[in-house]
């Protein structure tokens, strides 16, 4: 979903939360802001490839990315300068190649000069501790040097033992890549991992990728410490293309903190009816992010959906509303605490049941389960 789609999309519910009390709207719309801004400056992440050269960066975009760069182009073109990698239709990441065979330093340089990357990550794929590992981490440090004479942001660098199958020693062979890193202060500083991982992706004859053959020891780890190291502006696409599930239940978890916020604000003031279309459209919209993070495309339509599937009946959830705040004739201020709270509850069930079912993977009748019962739970706490 283009940037342009997601600030129509905000557009509409900031002109119906314009409709609310006054006092109301500024709290209201000091959780929704964050959130917009969120998928707003949202970008892909910048990354450059560094280190041994031969098969290592196609290799690691499969196995980040389920990429499904077939063997034949297993020696990915080199690009001058920054290169958009696509990702099916996905999204993309944003290359540079700046291993001593692919590139020159002067095209190196000028293209981070150009513009900062956001990660470095060193690959090898050798345990061998030679001479061409040397001057791959020679070269790189001299990169690394240039940066740091620009003033520049101290951006993080990965190091990366990938191998196409498990073998013995690769933890040793890992521990010795992260001590021959160290010997450079330059990289040292920045050296914030050193990670082995085994990464092989088997294409059947008409050159389609075998799933079931796929060998991802340890990639999701490696995911999960890139997106950690990225910007935040960057970190929502990396989630998003490599599946890295602890990085998108956390951004799911601020998504879920915040609409229940607004949603139990909004359901504490004594306006009858009149904020349903606006407490609908904030947890169809949540619901929606969650989507997105996942990594498929943001579907208002499909929210609205996952919802009915829940069973998150408006009919049964405005006869509770209603009934709550009719308690406000005798018991002042509680009815609408209890509004509140099965608003701010309710929200936050939804939120939590479509993490679990679009982010963690739980089936749909575990999904409603989960609802069911965090709705009840959150209502009786608050």
């Amino acid at each position: 979903m283009s940037n342009k789609t997601i600030l129509n999309l905000y557009e509409r519910l900031e002109a119906l939360v314009s409709k609310l009390p006054a006092p109301l709207q500024k709290p209201i719309l000091q959780e929704l802001t964050p959130v917009k801004n969120l998928f707003l400056r949202q970008r892909s992440p910048r990354i450059v490839i560094a280190g041994e050269a031969g098969a290592c960066k196609a290799q690691l975009l499969n196995a980040l990315f389920n990429a499904g760069i077939p063997q034949a182009d297993a020696e990915l073109p080199d690009a001058s300068g920054w290169h958009e990698f696509p990702i099916g239709n996905r999204g993309s990441v944003h290359l540079l190649d700046a291993r001593a065979a692919s590139s020159g330093d002067a095209a190196v340089k000028s293209a981070l000069a150009e513009e900062e990357p956001d990660v470095f990550l060193f690959l090898r794929s050798s345990s061998a501790i030679d001479d061409a590992l040397a001057a791959d981490i020679a070269h790189f440090n001299a990169i690394i040097e240039f940066m740091n004479t620009r003033g520049a942001a101290r951006q993080a660098v990965v190091g990366v033992l990938i191998k196409g199958e498990y073998e013995e020693g690769m933890e040793q062979a890992r521990v010795q890549l992260d001590s021959c890193l160290h010997t450079k202060p330059a990289v040292s500083e920045r050296l914030a991992k050193t990670m082995a991982i085994t990464a092989a992706t088997r294409f059947r004859l008409d050159g389609s990728v075998d799933t079931e053959s796929i060998e991802r020891r340890n990639v999701d780890r490696l995911a999960q410490v890139i997106a950690e190291e990225l910007p935040e502006e960057a970190r929502l696409e990396m989630a998003r293309l490599s599946g890295a599930r602890e990085v998108q239940e956390k951004i799911a978890q601020t998504l879920i903190k915040a609409f229940t916020a607004m949603c139990a604000a909004i359901g504490v003031q004594p306006i009858p009816l009149a904020d349903f279309p606006i407490l609908t459209a904030l947890q169809v919209v949540m619901i929606s992010g969650i989507i997105y993070t996942s990594g498929r495309r943001m579907s208002i339509k499909l929210g609205a959906e996952f919802m009915a599937t829940l069973g998150a009946n408006v009919g049964a959830a405005l006869a509770l509303r209603e009934g709550s705040r009719a308690l406000w004739r005798l018991l002042p201020v509680w009815g609408n605490v209890i509004s509140g709270a099965i608003a701010g509850g309710g929200t936050y069930a939804l939120g939590r049941a479509a993490s679990a079912y679009f982010i963690e993977g739980v089936d749909i009748k575990d999904a409603r389960k989960l609802f069911r019962r965090k709705s009840r739970r959150e209502t009786l706490r608050n």
